[in-house]
């Protein structure tokens, strides 16, 4: 009655939290929210990830070169520039030898723009400054002291040429703070006759060399847009196909939830999804073992409750009908149904509240050995009985363990019960207990009949019976060597079963002993 209040109140709470949750759904702006939730999905997450790389990479990459290139093009222009320098400095050098003076040249600065013109290659260059002579035609800046630094106008080579004469002053060009360019000295006969210098350019201003940049800025951002083309038509199909292991398994979980437990997933890789895809059929193969399991539960405890309780309204509908008497016959009969339905029912329970891990359990020191052969001997009326012999090989000394004792004296005699029950009459059945170590170990084998091979992996679960010489005729539930384990494990043991070398059952438990005793 308590579970089905409780239960009642989930059901309940359950409708309350559901109408809630449909309102919520039911307003505008939630729904366009959960509308906008759907569309990002893991596919679209990944892809967009992938992307953001890609394009923070090529950005990267497009910076850095384009630095490096603009860097790179201006020392290559200034070595250039070195280069037409040095023949500049020849020129200058001839020109002193045959004036023996600078002072011709400081006030003549149409002759000076000639020097310059000699020294340069051909081309549309030369041609330009030879024209400019031929036209008697200078640049502003030619004739000023200090060239303007207006960066619209061309850049000129000379605008940042600087040369001394022999006492180390500027007539041509002007210096640029207290920094001085690199000098290169101009001798006439061994002596030092001034010297000449090129400022490195800091930006470029010549039409062609800013067409060319201009150009090759193209170049690198026609390549990131084909890289980002690229990166998109690479990384979608990428993050669908990474994605779709997992949408295989959003739509098994839903057919899972549904109740199919048949749903399986296609393990098609060896990386995580495939390992979450095998973890995904082992969980849907234990669900579907466990309804299974659930189900014939229900059906089993169905049955055993039904057989008692047939029992006992045939032997009552017979004493109201007059065929039976209620002397002692019946009333002996009705005591052993109900002891029966009772003993199931209690059964039932400890069996409940072990895998609940509520059932109790008092621990305290006891000694295992006279445990068992107190047990043994209160059995040997039931062995005699049922025409069994029943043997006890054991040490002298007391085995101590700590456990509960009610709950090991229930553990001995289901094991006990179990094969005085089911072995043939005329068999035996041979109990020895043993210490070593740090355990302790007691061995139950008994005659035929035996167990099958299959049927041994279930000998614990509950509610199995062997369906064949050990069956439910007997009397069993199936749920005393479920209660067995149940203890055994509680007090941090094993119980095994295996064939017995005598043809029966052979089921074995060992217990942690006590430390040393003082």
């Amino acid at each position: 009655m308590r579970k089905q209040c409780v239960n009642g109140e989930i059901l309940c709470i359950l409708a309350i939290l559901r109408l809630k949750i449909k309102k919520r759904n039911a307003s505008p702006g939630h729904t366009r929210e959960n509308s906008s939730n759907m569309k990002i999905t893991i596919q679209y997450k990944l892809f967009m990830f992938m992307l953001a790389t890609a394009a923070l990479v090529i950005g990267y990459m497009g910076v850095v070169t384009q630095w490096s290139f603009d860097r790179g093009f201006l020392e290559y222009i200034d070595t250039q520039e070195q280069e037409e320098m040095e023949l500049i400095a020849t020129e200058l050098e001839a020109y002193y030898a045959e004036h023996k003076s600078w002072e011709n040249l400081k006030d003549n600065r149409y002759e000076l723009f000639t020097i310059f013109a000699q020294t340069l290659p051909e081309g549309r260059k030369k041609r330009y400054v030879q024209k400019k002579i031929h036209d008697k035609e200078l640049p502003e800046w030619i004739g000023e002291k200090d060239p303007p630094k207006d960066k619209k106008r061309p850049s000129h080579p000379l605008e940042r040429t600087l040369i001394l004469d022999e006492f180390g002053l500027p007539f041509f060009g002007s210096q640029r703070g207290d920094a001085l360019p690199r000098l290169r000295m101009l001798s006439f006969q061994n002596q030092e006759i001034g010297a000449i210098g090129l400022y490195p350019p800091e930006v470029l201003q010549d039409s062609h060399q800013l067409l060319f940049v201009k150009k090759q800025k193209m170049i690198i951002v026609l390549v990131g847009i084909a890289a980002i083309l690229i990166s998109i038509g690479l990384s979608l199909p990428l993050a669908f196909q990474l994605t779709k292991p997992v949408r295989r398994l959003s739509e098994a979980a839903k057919r899972l939830i549904s109740g199919d437990y048949s749903t399986r997933v296609q393990v098609t890789s060896k990386d995580e999804l495939g390992a979450l895809s095998r973890d995904f059929n082992t969980l849907a193969e234990t669900l579907g073992n466990n309804e299974t399991q659930r189900k014939q539960w229900i059906s089993d405890i169905a049955h055993e409750l039904r057989t008692p309780l047939t029992s006992l309204q045939g032997e009552i509908e017979a004493v109201q009908d007059g065929i039976r008497q209620p002397d002692q016959r019946t009333f002996s009969n009705l005591h052993q149904g109900v002891s029966r339905l009772n003993r199931l029912v209690e059964d039932l329970y400890d069996l409940s509240r072990s895998e609940l891990g509520v059932l109790s359990f008092y621990q305290e020191n006891i000694d295992f050995r006279a445990l068992l052969v107190d047990e043994v001997q209160a059995r040997q009326n039931d062995a005699g009985k049922a025409n069994l012999s029943l043997l006890l090989k054991t040490e002298q000394e007391p085995i101590m363990i700590s456990g509960d004792k009610q709950r090991l004296q229930q553990l001995i005699n289901n094991l006990l019960g179990n094969s005085i029950t089911y072995t043939e009459q005329g068999g035996a059945i041979e109990i020895s207990l043993k210490s070593g170590g740090l355990k302790v170990q007691m061995d139950i084998m008994d005659t035929a009949p035996g167990v099958p091979d299959e049927a041994l992996p279930q000998l614990f679960n509950r509610l199995f019976r062997v369906e064949q010489s050990r069956n439910r005729s007997l009397g069993g539930a199936g749920l005393g060597l479920a209660i067995c384990q149940q203890i055994v494990t509680a007090h941090n043991g094993t119980v095994t079963a295996n064939h017995s070398p005598s043809g029966g059952l052979w089921v074995q438990v060992t217990l942690p002993v006590l430390g040393e005793l003082s």
